[in-house]
């Protein structure tokens, strides 16, 4: 047994040589600073880590391409492929930094302090997360002994958890198939079992477990994080785990900044796209975070988008209700309906911004609001027809701001002039189609007649053509003049 557990740490060293190529020792180089994290600015809170920080948020970690499940994917991030290493990812995500106090065994170099991303850029991979939330702790995959990379022994501390949980961009603590939207704001977190039992973390350390439920409450208390970036390509498809492989791993330390009480304001549906003349709504949702309470009341603004070329009226907001109260009491998300109305005729982009005061604090959300709309129009608008005779006017149908779909089409023909005492016989009118295709931001025709038979009762008409799709109907109109001299008389 002792020459095979030789052989295997032999191995082990020898890939140490391979490693070192991609990793660089913690203390050697510091991580490439950003506009966000001044050179020095930042310090590990764990003394067992001797990496500078890269400050970033969540969205910038997993970047901004999404799965059809709605997690973030590998390939989105500036992060991609995380921390790696010739061990595996089991022994990657749990290797232990270097130390005085590592345990028997372990493999140099441990932990690296910055990685080469797929596109050749050196980036850190040690960062840290200010202002977020936690979800629910969870103490699973137990463990007596240390990874083969930090050594196997047993741990001398008795047996230990990975302690998980999700950290969220305050306002997005739901990820789920039915409101993938959080994911992209989600990434899982890990105390690793392997840094328990070198007592990096667990009691009495930057990332005590027990400490972190005993001063944070879940959904609720603001806090900031460290850790190493991490792609697991196991949890991909797991809810639990933001549809998406990225995570901090292991989690180094973690601290509760003083914060005043706050809210926040996120929306179900930040675009809404909708037909002129109809309504869409998004949930407003008020989500706050150490120990917010108040009333907060709801305004809304509108303005046309940068890129809008806006036709007819803009659209109106209203909030229901418009003032939500928040307790003291613990319960600490509320909710409001934003709806938009729109007018006929209307296209164009608008930002419809939702405001939230509470006192002296206020906090926006933004929805954009994309409206559609189509038109008809007929030339020639007017016509003269002697009885028993035709004539024709060309229909064109017009997209605006996107809107396609199928249109159906009706004419109808009623009297606008009749001499009197006659009962009148109505020309007819008749559609070359009664449906069609329009495609955004396209155009289509069809050709109207109206014939006069030598039965029609002179005088003039009004031929209402209506294009309809769904709910929503567009007219336009034709005059019909009908002569008494027969054609060619």
């Amino acid at each position: 047994m002792r020459v095979a557990k030789s052989r295997r740490l032999t191995i082990l060293a020898c890939s140490v040589l391979i490693a070192m190529i991609t990793y660089t020792h913690p203390g050697i180089a510091s991580p490439v600073p950003t506009a966000n994290s001044p050179t020095g600015a930042l310090t590990s809170w764990n003394p067992n880590v001797n990496c500078t920080p890269v400050l970033v948020t969540i969205e910038q970690i997993i970047g901004n391409q999404s799965s059809p499940l709605g997690g973030a994917t590998l390939g989105g991030s500036m992060f991609n492929p995380g921390t790696t290493s010739p061990y595996g990812q089991e022994n990657t995500k749990r290797w232990l930094s270097p130390t005085s106090s590592t345990p028997p065994g372990w493999i140099s170099p441990g932990q690296p302090c910055t990685m080469t991303n797929a596109n050749g850029q050196v980036v850190s991979a040690f960062v840290q997360i200010n202002g977020v939330q936690r979800g629910y702790r969870n103490e699973e995959d137990w463990n007596s002994s240390f990874m083969p990379v930090n050594g196997g022994t047993k741990y001398p501390n008795g047996p230990q958890s990975d302690s998980t949980f999700n950290i969220f961009t305050p306002g997005y603590g739901i990820c789920d198939s039915s409101n993938t939207t959080g994911c992209m704001h989600n990434i899982h977190v890990e105390i690793d079992h392997d840094w328990k039992g070198a007592s990096y973390c667990g009691p009495y350390t930057s990332c005590d477990n027990n400490t972190l439920v005993g001063q944070t409450t879940a959904f609720l208390t603001g806090l900031d994080v460290q850790g190493f970036v991490f792609w697991d390509q196991d949890r991909v498809d797991e809810a639990t785990h933001n549809f998406s492989g990225w995570e901090l791993h292991p989690l180094t330390a973690w601290r509760v900044p003083y914060w005043a009480p706050d809210f926040h304001l996120s929306a179900s549906a930040s675009n809404l796209g909708v037909l002129a003349g109809q309504s869409a709504s998004s949930t407003i949702t008020v989500n706050t975070f150490n120990l917010f309470s108040g009333n907060v009341s709801f305004s809304t603004a509108i303005s046309p988008a940068s890129n809008a070329s806006t036709v007819g009226a803009a659209p109106t907001a209203s909030m229901t209700p418009s003032s939500v109260a928040l307790p003291s009491n613990g319960f600490y998300i509320a909710y409001s309906q934003l709806t938009v109305t729109t007018a006929v005729p209307s296209a164009g982009n608008y930002i419809v911004v939702v405001s939230g005061t509470s006192g002296n604090l206020t906090r926006s959300v933004s929805v954009t609001v994309n409206i559609m709309d189509f038109s008809i129009a007929a030339s020639p608008t007017s016509l003269s027809i002697p009885i028993g005779s035709s004539g024709t006017s060309t229909l064109t149908l017009t997209s605006f701001n996107g809107f396609s779909g199928n249109v159906s089409l009706a004419a109808q023909v009623t009297p606008a002039s009749i001499t009197a005492g006659l009962s009148p016989v109505n020309p007819s009118a008749s559609l070359s189609s009664s449906s069609m295709t329009l495609q955004s931001n396209g155009t289509n025709s069809a050709t109207l007649a109206v014939s006069a038979s030598l039965l029609t009762t002179p005088g003039t008409y009004i031929v209402t053509i209506t294009a309809s799709n769904g709910g929503v109907t567009r007219t336009t109109t034709v005059t019909v003049a009908v002569t008494a001299t027969p054609l060619g008389v």
